[in-house]
């Protein structure tokens, strides 16, 4: 069985650098507490659980992957708004290349730069990522930009959170991660406030015939599937010692070579992309922030267990409400009471399963 935390060594000089300041400054923390806070008064029993919950329960690598979580959380969330934009005129199909594109672009040179000729390739890890790839990157990415053209991303964002479900699930089956029934209460949190979003997407859409509208709400489900299998891929990846930018280059390069495989078989290899367009200028600024999510989400991964980074990370939902409140136009997302309530719902369930993981 696994320890809750992976090793950590093999992914560079910098990133271990980083972790032993941090482990530094998580003494000092802890030493300062000690002679300073806590000698005041035996009686200070708020300080001493403060001290207890803050500084000896936190683990500073699960500290590491938490900020990452929520850093791909947060990125997400500005990456599905710009597709949101993007899609009004733009397509799906040149969303899909264009971010996958501007993956490669800046991905390929930090890996030439940051690991040649150390890549640390196995037959596994290629396997595995280019899995994660197909399944993520491409299937995961093409349903869910169709959802969020047809339902909006505030709509779309809690039903691919269901990915969390998923990955916790994979993760216990196939990883040997626990599930505690904390994590039980989380995830029916998470399936009632998903089943909320479904109910007023449904009533937004009642001109639509039944057949249509089941239709519908099956590709954000179908994206959550997708989503929530990437990351069991992924981490056998990292279990043959792949640094994490590494496998996002080998994912993101697979899924586009299969586009554009499943393209020429349409008879169209590539979409017609104009480089002056707006919309294309909306599907670049959504493949920055993708690439942005992608880093700080693989080396979460590569730090925690897929049960603790994959519920974290989908508070993106709550990113892409506020988001969408404060900065989109009213005719393209509309934010209701209905769809804040259930998304928190969502949300609390996720930091639920979040907070018992590991």
């Amino acid at each position: 069985m696994r320890g809750p935390y992976r090793r950590v060594s093999h992914t560079g000089l910098d990133r271990q650098a980083a972790l032993e300041v941090v482990n530094d400054a998580h003494v000092h923390l802890r030493t300062v507490f000690r002679n300073t806070l806590l000698p005041v008064s035996n009686k200070l029993t708020l300080s001493n659980a403060l001290y207890r919950l803050i500084v000896v329960s936190i683990d500073s690598t699960h500290l590491i992957a938490v900020f990452l979580a929520l850093g791909a959380a947060i990125t997400n969330a500005m990456s599905q708004l710009c597709l949101r934009i993007g899609t009004t005129r733009g397509k799906t199909t040149d969303a899909v290349l264009i971010v996958m594109l501007t993956n490669i672009t800046i991905l390929l040179p930090i890996v030439l730069v940051a690991y040649y000729p150390k890549f640390k390739i196995s037959t596994v890890s290629v396997i595995s990522f280019i899995a994660a790839g197909i399944l993520g990157t491409l299937l995961g990415r093409a349903l869910m930009y169709t959802s969020i053209e047809r339902m909006g991303a505030s709509r779309t964002a809690p039903i691919v959170a269901t990915q969390a479900i998923v990955a916790t699930a994979l993760g216990v089956i196939l990883l040997d991660e626990s599930l505690t029934a904390a994590h039980l209460v989380g995830i029916l949190l998470t399936v009632t406030g998903v089943s909320m979003i479904a109910w007023e997407a449904s009533q937004d859409s009642k001109q639509l015939p039944r057949r249509k509208l089941i239709a519908g709400l099956l590709i954000p489900f179908g994206a959550a599937v997708a989503y929530g299998t990437e990351p069991i891929y992924a981490s056998y990846g990292f279990e043959a010692e792949t640094p994490a930018p590494v496998g996002l280059v080998i994912k993101t390069v697979a899924a586009t070579a299969g586009f554009l495989l499943y393209r020429r078989y349409r008879g169209t290899v590539l979409p017609s992309i104009s480089l002056a367009s707006n919309n294309t200028k909306w599907f670049v600024l959504a493949g920055i922030t993708n690439t942005l999510f992608l880093l700080c989400y693989y080396l979460a991964l590569e730090l925690a267990p897929v049960s603790i980074v994959v519920p974290l990370h989908i508070t993106s939902t709550l990113f892409v409400i506020v988001f969408s409140f404060l900065f989109m136009p009213r005719h393209l997302e509309q934010i209701t009471w209905k769809l804040t309530a259930a998304s928190t719902v969502v949300v609390i369930g996720v930091i639920i399963i979040t907070l018992s993981g590991g």
